[in-house]
C-alpha cells in the first residue's frame, strides 16, 4: 500500500512564512494583492477555474493580503481578447496590484501568446510570460525564482518526502503549457530521464508501465470527456512506482470533482502516491502564495520607498 505524498505541510509552511513577509511589506506601504482573470466560457473549464480561483482568494486573504477575481468569460468572443488586454495593462501599472494570474486554459480561439506577452513579468505569479519562460529554460532556483506554480509545487513535494528524481525514468502524461511542458524542463535540469506523453503518443502504456515516477497532468476524466479520456489505474504502473496525480475537473451539472488517477486502485501498487484531495492542489496553492510574496517584493522596489531598493525577495525556507 502506498505512502501518501500530502501537500498540507507545504501549504501550512507557506502561509506561516508569507504572513511574516506580509507584515514586512506593509511596513513599506504595500499589501500583497493578487488579481485573477477568468476568460474561458467552456462550462467545465469555467466551473473548475472558479473553484481554483476561490481557493486562491481564500489563501491570500488568510495570510493578510488581498485578492480579486475578474470574470471576463461573458464578454462576447469578438471583444474578449481586447477586453482582457485592456484589463491586463491597467493591472500592470496599478501600484496596489502586486501579482496577476490569467487562469488557464484560455479559450482555444484566443491569442494566448499575445495575452502573456502583455502581462508584466514583475507581476507574473504563474511564471508564464516569455521572460520568465526564458529564465526557466536557462536554469532555475527553486528557492528564489518565480516558477510555474504546479510544477514547482510538485518538485517541492518530492523534495519534502525525500524522493530523488536524479537518474529516474519519469513519465509526464500531458504536454500543457501550465504543467507538462515546464515540469518536463525542470525535471531534465534535475537529471531525470523524462518522457512526455500526449494524445498522439504511441505506446503510451509501455512508457507508463516502465516509469519509476508517473506524473499525470491530463485533466480529461472519462465521466466528463468522451473524446480522448484519461484515467490512470493500478494495472498501468509497475510495482513500487511513484505516482503524482495533477489533473482534475468539475462536472458543472453535478458540481462533483473527477480526477486523473484512480486513487484506490493505484495505491495498491505504488510506493508513493498523492491523494486526489490534499495532494498537488495544496502544493500548487503553497507556491502561489510564495510567488506572490516574491512578486510583491519586486513591485515594492518600483513603487515603495527608496529604502527597499537594496532588498531582494526572500529565500524560501
Amino acid at each position: 500500500m502506498a505512502d501518501w505524498i500530502r501537500g498540507r505541510p507545504l501549504h501550512e509552511a507557506a502561509k506561516e512564512w508569507a504572513r511574516r513577509h506580509v507584515k514586512a511589506l506593509e511596513e513599506l506601504g504595500l499589501t500583497p494583492t493578487l488579481a485573477i482573470l477568468l476568460l474561458n466560457d467552456d462550462p467545465v473549464e469555467l466551473e473548475t477555474q472558479r473553484r481554483y480561483a476561490n481557493l486562491k482568494l481564500r489563501d491570500i486573504k488568510e495570510i493578510g493580503g488581498d485578492a480579486y477575481i475578474y470574470e471576463l468569460h461573458d464578454v462576447p468572443p469578438e471583444r474578449r481578447t481586447k477586453a482582457a488586454l485592456e484589463l491586463i495593462e491597467r493591472l500592470n501599472v496599478a501600484d496596489d496590484v502586486t501579482g496577476i494570474i490569467v487562469q488557464k486554459p484560455l479559450p482555444p480561439w484566443m491569442n494566448e501568446s499575445l495575452i502573456f506577452e502583455r502581462l508584466s513579468p514583475l507581476k507574473d505569479v504563474d511564471g508564464l510570460t516569455p521572460e520568465n519562460k526564458k529564465r526557466l529554460v536557462a536554469g532555475f532556483d527553486l528557492d528564489r525564482d518565480v516558477l510555474p506554480c504546479t510544477p514547482a509545487g510538485i518538485l517541492e513535494m518530492l523534495k519534502y518526502y525525500n524522493i530523488d528524481v536524479r537518474g529516474k525514468d519519469v513519465v509526464v502524461v500531458g504536454k500543457g503549457e501550465l504543467v507538462g511542458k515546464p515540469l518536463s524542463i525542470m525535471l531534465m535540469q534535475l537529471d531525470a530521464t523524462v518522457t512526455v506523453l500526449h494524445a498522439l503518443s504511441k505506446d503510451k502504456l509501455y512508457y507508463v508501465r516502465h516509469a519509476d515516477i508517473v506524473i499525470s497532468a491530463v485533466g480529461r476524466p472519462p465521466e466528463i470527456y468522451k473524446d480522448s479520456p484519461w484515467r490512470l489505474t493500478g494495472d498501468m504502473i509497475k510495482e513500487g512506482a511513484v505516482v503524482i496525480g495533477v489533473g482534475g475537473k468539475v462536472d458543472p451539472a453535478t458540481g462533483k470533482w473527477y480526477y486523473d488517477v484512480d486513487e484506490e486502485d493505484v495505491a495498491r501498487r505504488a510506493s508513493y502516491l498523492t491523494p486526489n484531495v490534499g495532494g498537488v492542489g495544496l502544493a500548487t496553492r503553497s507556491r502561489i502564495i510564495r510567488n506572490l510574496i516574491i512578486t510583491s517584493y519586486m513591485v515594492a522596489k518600483q513603487v515603495a520607498s527608496p529604502r527597499v531598493l537594496g532588498i531582494d525577495a526572500p529565500k524560501l525556507p
